[in-house]
């Protein structure tokens, strides 16, 4: 009985396959472990033509508007912990043996509709428009305890922000449409180098939000505001394992592949 044997390609080709058996994993972190605005101030804002020194690492809401708005420039930043997601991934699926295949930042407001007027007048009117949003190798810094009502000294501020650039790396540009009050809006950020290996990491990770153009005026509530606080969702998969099945000739009683062409034995 002549036996067969079918080849792909060429002879003795491998081929490899996934097979692992494992869906993605998803981890939420459900708030940051230290945020804070930096404000600029401006002639039109009650709370001083100067506020570069001031630290609000205790308020309620993060803001981000542009140097010319009314009320001057706002930008934040925040700083999330991924040890409990790492923790999962390599419980799941082993150390080394995953991958991130999203990050997903959740965003909401107590003040989310469009041309609402937040109840301090630091803050400009809610509105629409572009933001950027940056990784920050800097995890140093230090969010303070200031709120608009009693700013701090202590505490990263406006003054800071040459400093958390001066390593950073850009995730993109975002639009922000106000989705209502306390809704979540997903904003899924680029999988930067940078950002990966700081998050597979374990530690500390720290994100810096900036006025795209020269609408935008968002506020989203902070770590300190009683619901809706920042989260980050991390989703892992498998790393393919290589199931190889080599195909040999056959050497007796079958069909010999030689230069790519079938000869019967």
């Amino acid at each position: 009985m002549k036996h067969s044997l079918l080849i792909a390609a060429t002879c003795g080709v491998i081929l490899a396959q996934p097979c692992t058996g494992k869906a993605d994993t998803s981890f939420t972190i459900n708030n940051t472990t230290a945020d804070a605005f930096l404000a600029s101030g401006s002639a039109g804002n009650p709370a001083g033509a100067n506020l570069t020194a001031n630290n609000y690492g205790g308020a309620g809401t993060l803001a981000i508007g542009p140097a010319s708005s009314t009320k001057g420039e706002f930008d934040s930043v925040i700083k999330f912990n991924t040890a409990g997601a790492i923790s999962q991934f390599n419980t799941t699926y082993g150390a080394g043996n995953w991958q991130f295949t999203s990050l997903t930042l959740m965003l909401a407001s107590n003040t989310g509709t469009n041309g609402a007027v937040p109840g301090n007048t630091i803050f400009n009117t809610v509105n629409g428009g572009s933001f950027g949003i940056d990784w920050l190798s800097n995890d140093s810094w230090v969010e303070g305890s200031g709120t608009p009502a009693a700013p701090s000294a202590t505490g990263v501020n406006f003054n800071s922000i040459s400093t958390l650039l001066a390593g950073s790396d850009s995730l993109g540009t975002y639009t922000y449409t106000p989705p209502g009050n306390n809704v979540y809006a997903n904003y899924s950020l680029s999988l930067d180098a940078g950002l990966v290996s700081d998050a597979a990491a374990g530690g500390d990770v720290s994100l810096y939000f900036y006025a795209a153009d020269n609408q935008i005026s968002y506020l989203f509530n902070s770590r300190t505001f009683a619901s809706g606080r920042p989260q980050l969702t991390l989703t892992s998969a498998p790393v393919p394992e290589p199931a190889t099945i080599a195909l040999l000739a056959v050497s007796l009683g079958g069909i010999l592949c030689l230069r790519g062409r079938k000869r019967k034995i």
